[in-house]
């Protein structure tokens, strides 16, 4: 029956015009870090948040660690559509969705995929990056530049014992200090984080940790901010890495991009602001983009795959950053 309405529309958009394009489909990107000998394994995950810039960057900037032993499994933008329209949640808070799944959900795919690739890593420590406004060390009522624990202890896990160690050892390098909060996940009626990646990792027996760098920094700062607070944790677990190398020097980099267009059956590059005028009912189709590029369609629904369209323009993003726009609209 659906099969038949989709013919039926296509038909339709062939006797009254309109183009039709097909994006590819949004991904969770992920990559390894290997050490050269057995040790701890750790999950890095950044931009469950869309709008906290400084956590997706530094796990994307994390390309560039090596490590001595284990194995990091790093998850830069866990949240693409979020990241992409940069907002908080494009379909509401994703971090409230890890213990509170719904197949009905626009989420439901990346929330069931960023489980699957943890659970299968097996790792002993996850962290989770993230950006919030304020200082904690100065109000309690803020998240900015803090160790996030759920709990003081959990089980078998000593949270506080191991957050009190990478603050004593971040803030002896930190411009702007940090501190710890406890968000008493468990033992609190009405919990902030009560469906949050971070508690579904504990009550997977995974220790983890919320880093919040503050909104009220440079994203150099928030940068460097998550760095020393990483690199505390694989000194915590004995593993030495390049990272003081990185905070030395962060180049924040933008790629050069070219959208590869399939227009009716023929190959079209698009690298910088333009606008392609075509027939009524040409099929385009937007080839595989790199990892972290995204095709933003102005004023449609950015969940959609594919749509018919008369004039629409489109922004190339990198994470959040736009680096140019196209405008594709039918010939009259």
């Amino acid at each position: 029956m659906n099969r038949i309405f989709l013919l039926l529309i296509f038909s339709l958009s062939w006797l009254f015009g309109k183009l039709y394009i097909e994006l590819p489909q949004k991904r969770i990107d992920y990559f390894y870090i290997k050490g050269h000998s057995k040790g701890s394994k750790i999950v890095i995950v950044g931009g469950i948040h869309g709008n906290e810039t400084g956590g997706f960057t530094t796990a994307e900037y994390l390309k560039n660690l090596k490590i001595d032993k284990g194995e990091i499994l790093v998850i830069p933008r866990a949240n693409p559509i979020g990241i992409m329209a940069n907002v908080r949640g494009y379909n509401g808070d994703m971090n409230k969705k890890f213990d509170n799944k719904n197949p009905k959900d626009k989420d439901y795919r990346f929330v069931v995929e960023i489980e699957r690739l943890i659970l299968k890593f097996k790792p002993k420590l996850l962290l989770s990056l993230h950006d919030g406004y304020g200082f904690v060390i100065r109000n309690k009522n803020a998240w900015g530049q803090a160790i996030i624990i759920d709990e003081n202890r959990y089980g078998d896990f000593n949270l506080r014992k191991i957050a009190k160690f990478v603050k004593k050892e971040s803030n002896k390098h930190l411009r702007y200090k940090i501190d710890i909060k406890n968000t008493h996940t468990f033992t609190k009626k009405g919990a902030y984080n009560k469906n949050g990646l971070t508690g579904w990792s504990l009550k997977n027996y995974i220790l983890a940790f919320a880093l919040e760098a503050s909104k009220n920094i440079s994203l150099k700062e928030r940068i460097k901010t998550h760095l020393e607070m990483i690199n505390n944790f694989l000194r915590y677990y004995k593993i030495s890495s390049n990272i003081n190398e990185l905070k030395r020097d962060i180049k924040i980099k933008y790629p050069k991009v070219k959208v590869k267009l399939l227009i009716n059956n023929k190959y079209v590059e698009v690298s910088k602001k333009i606008t392609l005028v075509l027939k009524p009912a040409t099929k385009i189709k937007v080839l595989n983009l790199p990892g972290g590029v995204y095709l933003k369609p102005r004023g449609i629904d950015l969940n959609w795959r594919s749509f018919y369209f008369k004039n629409v323009i489109f922004d190339v993003m990198y994470g959040n950053k736009r680096l140019f726009t196209f405008q594709i609209k039918e010939k009259n």
